[in-house]
C-alpha cells in the first residue's frame, strides 16, 4: 500500500469536500464532471483573478456596452462599459439580470423538437427536409435584432426561398417605429438628445422606462444639472394620463384624458405662437385654442397658455 503524504491527503480531502457540496446542490445526474473549467489553461488567465471582456447587451435595441467579469472562464458579473458612447458605464436592471440567461435551468442547451431534446445532426436533417418540401410555407420567427444580424437572417430567408420572417417584440414598439419612419424616414426607435435642452415637454413617452433608458436618463440628468447650468437646469414637464416612473421624475405632471396628448401638444404650440414664437403654422393651429383643448383633454387653459409661453422663451 503506497504511503499517504500530506499533499496527497489534502488533495483527497479537498476533492471530497467539493464533491459533498456539489452533491447537496445537484441531482446525481447533474453533478459536474470537471473540477476545473479549463483543460488547457490559457496563458493570460491567472487562477483566482478575474478577467474582463468587452461585449454588447442584447436586452433591447439600445445595445449598451458591457464589461463582463469572468472567473476561470465563467461570467459572474455584468457592468456598463465606461467608454461606450450610449451608456457610459451605466447598466439598467434588465442588463444586470441578463447574466441569468447563462445559468438558467430552463435555458435551451441544444435543439428541441417539442419538449424533447434532439441531436444536432437529427435537427439539421429534419429542418432541411421540411424546408425543401415547402420553402414558401417556411417562416422564421424571432425577436428584434441589430442591423448585422438582420442581414444574416434576411440572407438565410432569401437564400432558402422561405415565405418570410416574423419578428415578435414583447414590448410592442412597432407603432413607434412606424411613426419614426413617417417623420424621419428611418423605422427605428428614436433616441433623444436631452443633454442640451432647457425645457423638456414629454407627451406620454415613457423614455425612462422604454427604449434607450440608460442613455436618456444620463442626458436628462446632464440637462437638469444645477452645477453646470446657471439657471438651475432644464425644466421637465410630463403630459399623460398615468403617473408613470417617467412622470414621477418630472418637475410637473399634467394629467390628461387617454389619447388626447396630441390635442394638448397642438394647443401648446398655438399658445407658443400667440406668445411670439416664430412659426408659419398659425392658420393650421387656429382651431386649437387653450379653452377648447382644456375641455377635450381635461387640462387647464391657464396651464396650456403658461407652457406655450415657456416654449416661446426656451432656446432648446
Amino acid at each position: 500500500m503506497p504511503q499517504l503524504d500530506r499533499r496527497s491527503f489534502l488533495k483527497v480531502t479537498g476533492s471530497a469536500a467539493a464533491g459533498a457540496v456539489a452533491t447537496g446542490c445537484y441531482r446525481y445526474s447533474e453533478i459536474p464532471q470537471k473540477i476545473i473549467p479549463y483543460v488547457v489553461q490559457p496563458e493570460e488567465i491567472t487562477p483566482g483573478l478575474p478577467v474582463y471582456y468587452a461585449s454588447t447587451c442584447s436586452e433591447c435595441e439600445a445595445r449598451c456596452g458591457l464589461h463582463v467579469k469572468t472567473r476561470e472562464g465563467r461570467p459572474i458579473k455584468l457592468e456598463g462599459n465606461p467608454e461606450h458612447p450610449v451608456n457610459r458605464g451605466a447598466l439598467c436592471a434588465r442588463g444586470q439580470a441578463s447574466i441569468g440567461h447563462t445559468y438558467s435551468p430552463d435555458r435551451y442547451k441544444g435543439p428541441m423538437q417539442g419538449e424533447d431534446a434532439v441531436a444536432w445532426d437529427d435537427a439539421i436533417a429534419t429542418l432541411t427536409a421540411k424546408i425543401r418540401a415547402n420553402p414558401a410555407g417556411t417562416y422564421l420567427l424571432g425577436g428584434p435584432t441589430g442591423p448585422t444580424a438582420n442581414r444574416v437572417i434576411d440572407g438565410f430567408v432569401s437564400g432558402v426561398g422561405a415565405g418570410g420572417r416574423v419578428v415578435f417584440d414583447p414590448f410592442g414598439s412597432e407603432t413607434l417605429r412606424a411613426a419614426t419612419k413617417q417623420v424621419f424616414g428611418v423605422a427605428s426607435e428614436p433616441r433623444f438628445d436631452l443633454s442640451g435642452a432647457d425645457l423638456v415637454i414629454d407627451f406620454g413617452s415613457d423614455f425612462l422606462e422604454n427604449g434607450s433608458t440608460v442613455e436618456h436618463a444620463r442626458e436628462l440628468a446632464e440637462a437638469r444639472s444645477a452645477r453646470e447650468k446657471k439657471d438651475g437646469g432644464a425644466r421637465f414637464v410630463y403630459v399623460g394620463p398615468r403617473m408613470s416612473m417617467t412622470a414621477s421624475n418630472a418637475d410637473e405632471w399634467i394629467p390628461t384624458k387617454p389619447g388626447t396628448e396630441g390635442i394638448l401638444a397642438l394647443a401648446i404650440a398655438r399658445a407658443a405662437v400667440d406668445a411670439g414664437a416664430e412659426g408659419e403654422a398659425l392658420t393650421a393651429l387656429a382651431a386649437f385654442d387653450a379653452n377648447s383643448a382644456a375641455e377635450k383633454t381635461g387640462g387647464e387653459a391657464a396651464t396650456i397658455e403658461r407652457l406655450g409661453r415657456a416654449v416661446a422663451r426656451a432656446e432648446a
